[in-house]
């Protein structure tokens, strides 16, 4: 059986920092929190990405998903929520994450 956690559980955490977490724990797996605050968000360059997706790599430690904050059925203009998908999607590619957790509204 393989495990796996959510950043979600450790705010601000830096990304070696999660990496050790997870290796000295027998983790297999880590949902990142996508946010402005964290450092994993959409905001990220290509070249800053590329070093996290690389870490994981390096560690073994698979990124299985981006825990987004877009509210897709949220009231109001769809263009926003569109805008955050999209890069959340973005950055799910880039750091090879299969998944993107979004929020009902």
């Amino acid at each position: 059986m393989k495990y796996a956690f959510s950043t979600l559980g450790v705010p601000g955490l830096p990304v070696p920092d999660v990496l050790r977490l997870a290796t000295a724990h027998g983790y297999h797996g880590v949902e990142l929190r996508a946010h402005p605050e964290e450092p994993v968000h959409p905001g990220l360059g290509l070249v800053e990405r590329a070093d996290v997706a690389a870490e994981f790599k390096a560690a073994g430690v698979e990124i299985l998903g981006i825990a987004g904050y877009a509210r897709v059925a949220a009231p109001g203009d769809d263009g926003p929520v569109l805008d955050d998908m999209r890069s959340l999607v973005s950055l799910a590619r880039d750091l090879g994450a299969p998944f993107v957790r979004v929020f009902p509204g």
